[in-house]
């Protein structure tokens, strides 16, 4: 197995492993700002496919060192280097791991939704959701608000730091990463509320990548 580790996510932006939260953020606000298309300077180091890259990875380590549970994995498997290669250290492989400790670790969410003793089942809704093709952020928040769940309770469950839930939801892509990393929260939501997660996914990308280019 490969032991040599893929470039660590603490150089690339440039923090040390015990940096906080509220240093991770703007370690990252500063890295977008020095590898964004506005910056004419890196014309003349990088080129545009070299640029791109650096941007993606700027998202993968703020993925994952932004959210507590992801940062353990991708610590613990960098302390062990020798044990994994470096798919094993990318943010897929990294929310994979930790996607498979959650599901062992927690309830299944319908028993979190039943918990609700307030929560009534319209099952012309129900329906609805059921024979649903097309998804976007307005019926995600739909699904979302009939289900009862906050951004809070949604984030609990999914480990999505709320301002994405919120961006997706308004399919806003400004304040969302890359698209790998959008699918990937869609599909986590979809999950969680109780949908056909390829199917909102699939779906919702579609109706992404439009508002990207118009």
């Amino acid at each position: 197995m490969n032991t040599e580790v893929r470039q660590n996510y603490y150089e690339i932006l440039e923090l040390t492993e015990n940096a906080t939260p509220q240093e991770i953020y703007q370690a990252y606000e500063r890295a977008k700002s020095t590898y964004s298309t506005d910056n004419k300077a890196l014309s003349g180091i990088f080129s545009s496919e070299e640029t791109t890259q650096l941007r993606l990875l700027v998202e993968e380590a703020y993925k994952v060192l932004s959210q507590d549970d992801l940062r353990n994995v991708y610590e613990r498997r960098v302390m062990a280097a020798e044990t994994y290669s470096q798919s094993d250290l990318t943010a897929e492989a990294i929310q994979s791991a930790r996607d498979d400790l959650f599901q062992k670790a927690q309830p299944p969410v319908i028993k979190k939704l039943e918990a609700k003793s307030d929560l009534l089942i319209d099952p012309e809704f129900e329906n609805v959701i059921a024979q649903r093709k097309e998804w976007g952020g307005e019926e995600l928040k739909q699904v979302r608000e009939y289900r009862q769940l906050s951004f809070d309770e949604l984030t609990d469950i999914t480990k999505i730091n709320p301002w994405y839930i919120a961006a997706l939801e308004k399919m806003d892509p400004c304040n969302l990463p890359v698209e790998v990393f959008v699918r990937g929260y869609v599909l986590q939501v979809a999950k969680a509320l109780g949908l056909k997660e390829k199917t909102v996914a699939e779906s919702y990308m579609r109706q992404f990548r439009k508002k990207i280019e118009n």
